[in-house]
């Protein structure tokens, strides 16, 4: 049997509330620096939160153009520069673009159809309703011509956008993919948490005894996939390896997970044996952690499931603590941070952190960033419905 093509990771891009560009949002990261505060873009009166992981005005650009748009485009071309990837160095027309989202351009929809009624009629603010714009519009703007592709796999989309780009470069599809995820805060979807009595009323805590719930927040990551033998001809730096992937359903309830972990034990189990690594050769994992009660305590049963005896030498982070649930974007910024990580030895920490939880017992890293070498990174997504996509990234 052929040996399918080793892909690698050669551009990221990033906009966060830690800040826009790898280095702010990493620098932040590994400061700990929590960027959930009060929300400015919406009336918040009536719900039992009124924080969130929201971008700093600086940052917004037209509010005609959704800003899941604009930030898919901003951070697509950014991972485009960092591989220094040209039509002299690859055929654009087979460079493609698969983003995850979950709500799509529905923020910009719900403050169109709260406009007053010339705004409502205006055909370029209808334009804007199709979710497909966040791979098509960085694909327009970057000539690329390859497969293309909006995922919505709920919370797990980022993590599910890695899997089908890698999965067009192995099938000889495309010979460049750009993928990640983006996704800005929406009203409805702060209402809907709320009516769940989801929202934490102050700041995330995951995996700690006091936790009270989540906050949402927004961002983007974008990478650039290729072929390693692609990659190394052409002399690109090469910032680490999708080694594994795996997507499976829960199918216990719309929104819970599994009381036993079963969907997320086989998730991230398919993950490993996908990139033929063992679990005790995991040297990091940067978990899902809502920040949830049900949720942190289901993944850490999981997570020690998988890894078994090695687990207490594990370090754990969950970045959802310092950026809120930046839902389809949640996992691209983790995969980030997961790149990141290899490439610096930094584990950052989690949080908010205080109090053990023995329901949630694992090496979880607070207070400050940790300094340990990682080869190998298993990154959580979990999403409603039951969609979960693990991903295993590997050192160059």
């Amino acid at each position: 049997m052929t040996r399918a093509p080793p892909i690698v990771v050669t551009g990221i891009g990033v906009r966060s509330p830690l800040g826009s560009g790898v280095d702010a949002f990493w620098d932040a990261a590994l400061a700990g620096v929590v960027a959930t505060r009060p929300l400015a873009r919406f009336d918040t009166e009536r719900l039992s939160s009124d924080r969130g992981g929201e971008m700093a005005p600086s940052t917004l650009g037209d509010d005609r153009v959704p800003l899941a748009v604009q930030l898919a485009e901003q951070v697509a071309a950014d991972a485009v520069a960092d591989a220094a990837l040209s039509p002299d160095a690859v055929a654009f027309e087979r460079v493609g673009v698969c983003i995850g989202t979950v709500m799509g351009t529905r923020p910009a929809v719900e403050r169109w159809l709260h406009s007053d009624p010339a705004a409502q009629t205006d055909p370029q603010m209808a334009a804007w309703a199709d979710p497909a714009l966040l791979s098509r519009a960085p694909a327009r703007a970057l000539g690329l011509g390859g497969p293309n592709c909006v995922v919505a796999t709920g919370c797990a989309a980022g993590n599910s956008a890695f899997a089908w780009g890698a999965e067009a470069l192995r099938s000889g599809r495309a010979d460049a993919m750009v993928v990640g995820g983006a996704d800005e805060i929406s009203q409805a979807m702060l209402m809907m948490f709320d009516s769940f009595r989801l929202l934490a009323p102050d700041v995330v805590r995951p995996f700690d005894a006091a936790r009270e719930g989540l906050l949402l927040g927004e961002g983007a990551a974008a990478f650039v996939l290729e072929r390693e033998a692609d990659a190394r001809a052409r002399g690109a730096l090469v910032h680490g390896r999708v080694l594994g992937w795996a997507n499976v359903a829960d199918a216990f309830h719309v929104t819970s997970p599994h009381p036993e972990a079963r969907g997320a034990i086989r998730a991230m189990r398919r993950a490993l044996a996908h990139a033929d690594v063992e679990a005790s050769a995991v040297d990091h994992v940067s978990a899902h952690g809502t920040g949830t009660p049900a949720n942190d305590a289901v993944e850490a049963r999981a997570i020690r499931d998988v890894l078994g005896g090695a687990t207490d030498a594990v370090p754990v982070t969950a970045l959802k603590s310092l950026v809120g649930h930046a839902q389809g974007a949640a996992s691209a910024l983790e995969a980030a941070a997961c790149l990141l990580t290899i490439r610096d030895g930094l584990v950052p920490p989690v949080g908010n952190y205080a109090t053990r939880d023995p329901a949630c017992d694992l090496d979880v890293v607070a207070g400050a960033a940790r300094a340990v070498p990682v080869e190998i990174a298993l990154s959580n997504a979990f999403g409603f419905g039951g969609n979960i996509e693990c991903v295993v990234f590997g050192a160059a």
